[in-house]
Order: C-alpha cells, then sequence, then structure tokens
C-alpha cells in the first residue's frame, strides 16, 4: 500500500503530524521503532545543498522521523554516503548545510561517522551477488529510507529506489558508473543495491520536487505530497503518476518490470489517501535513441555517437574547485591552465556525475542539435 499525503509546508508541527499518521497507516510505530531496536535512517544528501535549493531530504521530515522513533524508545542514528569522497570533514560539511545535522541532535539521533563498509551476500541480486555497503545499513535492525523526489540526467527520476546508491561508499560509486556505463546495466545495479539493503519504510519527500536538471542543477517545484510505503518501487511508481513521468522510458524501472519487482500499471497499486497531480513537473527524458529503428550497423552507431546528450562546461561559472575531476569515473576532465573544467567527450560515458556533483551549477547536459530534429519529425 502506497499513502499518499497532500502537504504544502516544511512546518514541523504539521510535518510531525504527517509523519505520526503514516507510520499508523502502515502498522504502527512499534512495527518499525522500539526500546531495543536500532532504526537506521537514509536521507538523501547528494551534496551539500541547503535546504531551500530541494536538491536534498528536507531536514523537517528527519527531525519528524527521528522524533516519533526516538519517542518510541528506539536508537536512532541517520546515514548517508553523499556523492564524492566519503570523509569525515566533508560529511559533517553536508550535514550542516542540509539542516540535518541539527535536526538529528534536536531529535536525539545520532549522526554516522563510522566510514567503514561491510561485505554482505546478495543472493536475489541479478549481477552484483557480494557488495560492500556503509556499515550502519549492513548493521541496522531497520532501515528507513526519506528520499527526494526529483529528475535525475541519467536515470530520468530518482526517488525512493535510486536514494539506496547511497548504501555505497564515496568513489566506489563511480566505479559502479565506470563498470556499467550502458544505462540498462547501471539501472540493474541500482536495483541489485536497493535489493541488498531493502528499506522497511520508505518515505518521499514530495512537498517540494525538483524537476528539469535534478538532481542538483534543476529547479525547486511545488509537488505538495509526501509519499510513503513499505514497497520503495510501488512508491515511486506513484511518485511518477503524480509528476505524469512515464515509467517505461525510466531505466530503473524498465528493468524493475522485466525483473517483475512491480506491477508496471499504477493501476494495480494500491494508492490510499490524497489525490494529487503536478502537470507542470518537466522531465527530461534520455531514451531518444531506443526509440528510432535505425540504430543498428555502423550508421546506427554513428547516430548515436553524435545524437548523444552531453556535459557542456561553463566556464563563467567554473571556479575550478577541482570536484568535478575528482568525481569522473572515466577519469576525462581536467582543469586547463586557466583552472576550468575541459572534459574529452570521446571517453565520456555520459554518467553526468559532473553534473550532479558541481557545487557551483557550471555543468548543463545539452542534446546536439541533430538529436532535438531528428526526435522532433518523429513524434
Amino acid at each position: 500500500m502506497v499513502l499518499v499525503q497532500q502537504c504544502n509546508t516544511y512546518d514541523e508541527e504539521i510535518i510531525l503530524k504527517k509523519v505520526t499518521e503514516l507510520f499508523t497507516a502502515h502498522g504502527g510505530i512499534e512495527k518499525f521503532a522500539r526500546p531495543g531496536v536500532k532504526v537506521v535512517i537514509k536521507p538523501n544528501i547528494v551534496s551539500k545543498k541547503k535546504p531551500e535549493e530541494a536538491a536534498t531530504t528536507h531536514p523537517s521530515l528527519v527531525w519528524a522521523v527521528c522524533e516519533v522513533c526516538r519517542r518510541n524508545g528506539a536508537h536512532v542514528v541517520v546515514a548517508e554516503s553523499p556523492g564524492g569522497m566519503y570523509e569525515k570533514a566533508l560529511l559533517k560539511g553536508q550535514y550542516r548545510v542540509s539542516g540535518i545535522e541539527d535536526a538529528a541532535k534536536r531529535a536525539g539521533a545520532e549522526l554516522n561517522y563510522d566510514l567503514s563498509v561491510t561485505e554482505i551476500d546478495n543472493t536475489n541480486a541479478k549481477n552484483l551477488k557480494k557488495l560492500n555497503v556503509i556499515t550502519p545499513l549492513a548493521k541496522a535492525d531497520v532501515i528507513i529510507n526519506i528520499a527526494k523526489l526529483k529528475t535525475h540526467g541519467m536515470m530520468v527520476y530518482t526517488g525512493a529506489v535510486k536514494n539506496m546508491f547511497g548504501a555505497i561508499a564515496g568513489l566506489e560509486k563511480a566505479e559502479y558508473h565506470f563498470n556499467m556505463s550502458e544505462y540498462s546495466d547501471f539501472a540493474d545495479c541500482i536495483i541489485d543495491i536497493h535489493q541488498s539493503v531493502k528499506p522497511d519504510l520508505n518515505i518521499l519527500d514530495a512537498v517540494v520536487g525538483m524537476h528539469k536538471d535534478g538532481p542538483t542543477a534543476g529547479e525547486p517545484i511545488e509537488i505538495g505530497a509526501i509519499l510513503s510505503g513499505c514497497d520503495a518501487y510501488e512508491v515511486d511508481m506513484v511518485g511518477m503518476d503524480i509528476i505524469n513521468c512515464n515509467p517505461s522510458r525510466v531505466p530503473i524501472f524498465r528493468q524493475a518490470f522485466e525483473r517483475q519487482l512491480v506491477c508496471a500499471d499504477v493501476g494495480g497499486i494500491d494508492v490510499q489517501g490524497d489525490q494529487i497531480k503536478c502537470p507542470k513537473f518537466v522531465v527530461k527524458y534520455n531514451d531518444e535513441m531506443k526509440r528510432l529503428h535505425y540504430v543498428d550497423g555502423i550508421l546506427g552507431k554513428f547516430l548515436t555517437k553524435i545524437m548523444k546528450p552531453r556535459p557542456v562546461f561553463h566556464k563563467n561559472k567554473c571556479r575550478g574547485c577541482g570536484e568535478c575531476v575528482r568525481s569522473c569515473p572515466a577519469k576525462v576532465i581536467r582543469l586547463d591552465e586557466n583552472k576550468k573544467a575541459v572534459v574529452d567527450l570521446g571517453g565520456c560515458i555520459r554518467c553526468f556525475c559532473c553534473q550532479e556533483l558541481c557545487p557551483f551549477i557550471a555543468v548543463e547536459i545539452k542534446k546536439p542539435l541533430i538529436n532535438k530534429i531528428v526526435v522532433r519529425k518523429r513524434k
């Protein structure tokens, strides 16, 4: 069952009421938090972003979930591995700027600084039968996943399922990107990771989401909803329905349908609560190549190469911080003599980590003119 609650504010009193109601709807707080139970809260802190930028889980939701669980006697830990390096100093800054440090402290929850990983068996995986995940998630009694509804340059949409990529520590994420540069392979990787640390409850922050050039460089947009459910795939299916996003054009869900992990028709999901739609939400798809009928052979390879979306670096915005250089899985970005980022598109795998992790929004994903012309003609 997926619960949809209308909520147009991050006022903590109202958020606390909504969170209390959603726990009741999903079997009661005792199902998730009680004395002797270690509850790990997994928010989305993709990078050092302020709450009003809508790139991270809003701290009021983190505070409310921690507060309710602590009141019921559980030991609560907030744990995340954002993009880039997994280091204590960087993690402290990300907790602080996102507002989650203050939220956790006020609720009496612990912030995780254990940087170790734990190898776990993943028998239900398609490819990743063993993997290393951050220790607090591996050792949790209960995992509560508090994701943010956003667009995503590579995966089109990010929500509850994609948020569990944060179970992988730091730059090891880049290895997955590099070794699985095909979008379908990377989508299966995300699914395998989610299956390995399957959360007990998923809460989707859609009070204010991010559309257009998410997950960090897009625009905040008011959606006015909190979604929750024990099945992350169902939560995301309902989230995509609210923003009119076609799940068959979202790589993770194409693979999830193939693996029969969720019903491909949102009508087959038990949805309760409020009816909400956000018609102004803009989703940018990246599957135009798969929609062409002539992509086989030499001509197809040539067209694919020249029509793929690409990262464009705006030198007037680039500060030469080098974050894109450090986070590039393919190692094809460098700083020139003027300390401006330059990319070798020949080796670029189009994962768009540079766009996702640039703190100055200096990277834009652009589609070549020929892509726009061909796709427009075939619509």
